[in-house]
């Protein structure tokens, strides 16, 4: 997840809020089980 946030930051002119808007979407729209496994690691 930390990786999708690095990504975001360096490929993408958006302020921190707005990607910060969208893992918060990304992890919204997943399934559970993902979203646990992403949050574990």
């Amino acid at each position: 997840l930390q990786m999708f946030r690095t990504m975001l930051t360096d490929n993408v002119e958006l302020p921190d809020e707005k990607i910060d808007e969208l893992v918060d979407a990304f992890m919204n729209a997943i399934p559970t089980l993902l979203k646990s496994k992403l949050l574990a690691a």
